[in-house]
């Protein structure tokens, strides 16, 4: 999902965060594969770590920017602008003030239904991942956190 949307705002996205942020071409270019980075990363943690509400709260209405999750994206997304793209802190959060949005919003309007509300199982799908495959990550999560703790016990959990 995440590489069709990309692709289909690329050109509009670097072109914003050139004229907004000063960036060259080839700035702006990998700002593109950051930001793609800190989505992936931040949208899959959440799911996989059981926080759906989060994902669901950052595309249902209100101020996505006030949202925990969007917020830590954009946090990610300006360690990698920083450390990969070597920008300036201050230009790096220019970009994302800028380039976010943009992105976030064609995000939800990909998986938002005829009434534009946000589907859950749209966005599950979107991800790659299904409601049964979110659960079967969970219980897998579940399981080797209780082997963990069982230490000694070896194999015997499974």
């Amino acid at each position: 999902m995440l590489d069709g949307i990309f692709d289909s705002i690329k050109g509009q996205v670097t072109d914003t965060i050139k004229e907004k942020a000063g960036l060259d071409a080839t700035q702006a270019e990998a700002s593109m594969g950051a930001a793609k980075e800190s989505i992936s990363e931040g949208l899959m943690g959440a799911v996989s770590g059981g926080d759906m509400s989060s994902v669901m709260g950052m595309f249902s209405g209100g101020d996505m920017a006030q949202n925990g999750l969007f917020k830590s994206i954009s946090n990610n997304f300006v360690g990698k602008l920083v450390s990969n793209v070597g920008i300036p802190e201050s230009m790096a959060g220019m970009v994302s003030a800028s380039a976010l949005p943009m992105i976030m919003n064609k995000i939800k309007g990909t998986v938002s239904n005829d009434n534009g509300e946000v589907d859950q199982n749209s966005l599950m799908s979107n991800l790659g991942m299904d409601s049964s495959g979110m659960m079967d990550s969970m219980k897998d999560k579940a399981m080797d956190a209780v082997k963990d703790k069982m230490g000694g016990l070896g194999n015997l959990l499974g």
